[in-house]
């Protein structure tokens, strides 16, 4: 988790393009790496659920300054 609050069960992902599709710097060159990522990926979100961490995501294309507090908002963290 790139960014954990166990006070409130709230946690963000910053999700890189590796994370969407295999990119060969990213992955060393090696199409399995792409696959264990999304294994990882999946692990992670799995283990939020039965912890009761509400994840959320930041992706590269989106600007964390709107998106974080709109996590924040919709979650109830916030109120703006």
């Amino acid at each position: 988790l790139d960014i954990f609050y166990p006070q409130y069960g709230f946690a963000i992902e910053v999700q890189g393009i590796q994370h969407e599709k295999y990119h060969e710097f990213f992955h060393g060159g090696d199409p399995n790496n792409f696959i264990k990522q999304q294994t990882r990926d999946q692990l992670k979100k799995g283990l939020c659920e039965e912890n009761w961490i509400a994840l959320r995501y930041v992706w590269y294309y989106e600007d964390p300054y709107i998106v974080i507090p709109e996590h924040l908002r919709e979650l109830g963290l916030i109120k703006l």
